[in-house]
């Protein structure tokens, strides 16, 4: 094939395909094609890059998955760019553990060959005349056959279950039917119901998909609730590959205390996402740590500060006393400095007058006497 993708090209070089013979299938996560490889016509899957995808909400598929490497899963939980390709390396790898794992819990899935540089080779499930089986969507069914793959296809699915998986993305798009039945394909996106809190949700709706489908051509399908009362029974450590559901359930009031329980630990942890971002993405008592360390760090800026005021009035006071201006004069000692004489002649001043005397008029001789009009005189007795 000229216009094969780069991926196959390498594993041509390599020996792993022998011959790219056509695309046989676009979907939202890969392409496939029909290839040769080791002597037998196969089914080569070649994923999109990420960019190229248009899987949606993707995160609900991942939660819970993790890989053994601890320094590969906390890169992949920081999502820098190696942590970036270690995710799309587990996104890829999934589908093939997944396939592996149900092959040997009994469930119709292609079987897996090779995991080459991203490219899983695996069976072609076939039509018996030499090309791919049909898709579900593309057959129409009576309504006794409808109801038939139905209770084929729950059990199925309750296999799955049994077996830690439940598909995720299940409808009548992939799922192929061959001469033996259907065979489901496409598991990237298979999650594991012990980790994923949206397990539940999503065994439903691939349940309800699939009644929905086969509701077209026997409406009563529609009002059944396998999907209900398979996980009640799962939930319950009631669910066996063996297990026969019917289809009845009604929730009782256990089941339903359970349900609110649930929603509140629920509402619970968002509250606590919202303390935690509002904190700035700490925890509670991180952002307390934060707050009185900042608290400490105030104090310590202030008592700084304080301590910059005194030296600068420290220093204005010696520059003071430098310039004489101070009760000390230059070099710290009293009277030698400029103006500091001046209190010694007021001293020398009052030896010179002598002592005071107090007069009747208030006036003050030199003979000691005072005069009845305020005045002085100069005589003496």
């Amino acid at each position: 094939m000229s216009h094969a993708p780069l991926a196959l090209t390498a594993l041509v070089d390599l020996g792993v395909i022998d011959e790219v013979l056509r695309p046989l299938q676009a979907g939202k996560e890969a392409q496939v094609y029909l290839v040769n490889s080791k002597g037998r016509t196969c089914v080569a899957k070649v994923y999109k890059e990420a960019s190229n995808r248009s899987f949606k909400h993707r995160s609900t598929y991942t939660e819970g998955r993790t890989v053994q490497n601890s320094r590969q899963q906390r890169a992949m939980n920081k999502g820098s760019k190696y942590g970036k390709m270690e995710t799309e390396a587990a996104w890829r790898n999934a589908e093939v553990d997944t396939l592996y794992r149900l092959h040997a819990a009994g469930v119709r899935v292609p079987t897996p060959y090779d995991f080459v540089d991203g490219v899983l080779i695996m069976e072609l499930i076939g039509d018996g005349h030499g090309g791919p089986a049909p898709r579900l969507v593309d057959l129409r069914w009576s309504a006794r056959d409808a109801e038939s793959l139905l209770v084929h296809l729950v059990h199925e699915t309750a296999k799955m279950l049994c077996a830690g998986v439940i598909h995720g993305d299940l409808s009548d798009f992939n799922i192929l039917v061959d001469p033996d039945g259907p065979v489901i394909i496409d598991f990237p996106q298979a999650i594991d119901p012990a980790s994923n809190t949206q397990a539940r949700k999503l065994l439903i709706r691939d349940v309800r998909n699939l009644q929905s489908f086969l509701g077209r051509f026997s409406p009563k399908l529609r009002r059944l609730k396998y999907g209900e009362e398979m996980w009640a029974l799962f939930e319950n450590n009631k669910l066996t590959p063996e297990t026969r559901l019917t289809g009845r359930f009604k929730r009782s009031d256990r089941n339903a205390d359970i349900q609110s329980i649930v929603e509140e630990i629920q509402d619970v942890a968002r509250e606590n996402e919202g303390r935690i971002e509002a904190a700035g993405g700490l925890s509670k008592y991180a952002a307390r740590k934060a707050r009185r360390l900042e608290e400490e760090r105030e104090a310590r800026s202030v008592e700084a500060e304080r301590i910059e005021r005194l030296k600068a009035k420290a220093e204005r006071q010696k520059h003071d006393a430098a310039k004489g201006r101070g009760p000390k004069g230059k070099g710290g000692e009293k009277g030698t400095g400029e103006g500091s004489d001046r209190p010694n002649r007021r001293r020398k001043r009052r030896r010179n007058r002598g002592p005071r005397r107090r007069g009747n008029g208030g006036g003050s001789g030199n003979g000691g006497g005072s005069g009845n009009s305020g005045g002085s005189g100069n005589t003496s007795s």
